[in-house]
């Protein structure tokens, strides 16, 4: 008994950040939900969801790994798109590890991927890449889509993932977390991650905008969370967010007719919130032009979009 608990003492425990990286829309964030069993990065249908780098804190018995989700990765003339590459650069140059991400039914559109030159340009830290979507392509074509991987890049490991239905999620992060340095945890055990309760709420509501509107207008919104107070007595918490548009056209979309869109944009929110709480939440939601929000350097900043 005492010389098991010795070989155990002997493991070594590894911690570190992983970025995750990838083109817009190839499923980063519905990895990283997946990894931790939660709604931690908000989902949708559409491209360049993800503005801000998420992290989220895995605890294993003999690692401790932060996926960071960043941004979607992408060529753009647009100065708010080139700030959120910025901002996946970024994170990956802080990271200890970097975790590509490519979807497998579009792997033939990687040539010159500015991905993979980002990635490259980074040196001195592990590199892997996750291939996700296998469930999309025939088993005999992966060896195929890895070796093409590798013509682009040479990786440390090639994981093959399904985010979407957990297919080799598990392996992926018991693999990847002994590509990360040898060390201590970075974060208390029982935590999972350190974005705040304002930050998650605003997502949220962002992630309920992007799923009931339309064409660029989720890309012309911003959620600011004005009031955030826990009222004991009553036992609820209460919020008050601010959606930030460019023009008035935008505020008499979002709010939709006789106030029908923007009450079910709060129904919806506010049921996520209550399931993630577990307290009644009241919602209350205005809508704001604030006109060029998307160029306001101090206004990005506050809203969390620079960093």
């Amino acid at each position: 008994m005492a010389e098991t608990k010795q070989k155990a003492a002997r493991v070594p425990f590894h911690s570190g950040f992983v970025a995750l990286v990838g083109p817009p829309n190839v499923g980063k964030s519905t990895l990283l939900n997946r990894i931790m069993g939660g709604h931690f990065s908000i989902v949708t249908e559409k491209p360049q969801t993800t503005r801000t780098s998420i992290r989220a804190i895995k605890n294993l018995p003999h690692a401790q790994v932060i996926f960071v989700d960043t941004p979607g990765v992408h060529h753009s003339r647009k100065a708010f798109n080139r700030l959120l590459v910025q901002s996946a650069e970024a994170a990956s140059r802080d990271a200890d590890m970097i975790l590509c991400m490519i979807s497998a039914d579009k792997i033939e559109s990687l040539d010159n991927s500015l991905m993979f030159s980002m990635v490259a340009a980074i040196p001195g830290i592990p590199k892997a890449l996750a291939i996700n979507k296998i469930d999309k392509v025939p088993a005999g074509r992966l060896p195929f889509l890895q070796e093409k991987a590798n013509v682009q890049f040479i990786f440390d490991k090639i994981f093959p993932v399904s985010a979407l239905a957990g297919t080799g999620v598990d392996a992926l992060v018991e693999e990847a977390a002994l590509l990360l340095p040898e060390g201590p945890p970075l974060f208390p055990p029982d935590m999972e991650t350190d974005m705040t309760e304002r930050f998650y709420a605003s997502e949220v509501i962002r992630e309920k905008i992007f799923s009931l509107t339309k064409e660029e207008i989720p890309y012309n919104i911003a959620v600011g969370i004005e009031r955030f107070k826990e009222d004991t007595q009553k036992k609820m918490l209460i919020i008050s967010a601010v959606i930030h548009v460019n023009r008035e056209s935008q505020k008499r979309i979002i709010i939709g007719k006789k106030g029908t869109l923007i009450r079910e944009i709060g129904k919806l929110a506010r049921k996520d919130l209550e399931n993630f709480f577990g307290v009644h939440i009241f919602l209350e939601l205005w809508v704001r032009v604030s006109r060029n929000w998307i160029k306001n350097q101090s206004m990005l900043k506050e809203l969390g979009l620079r960093g």
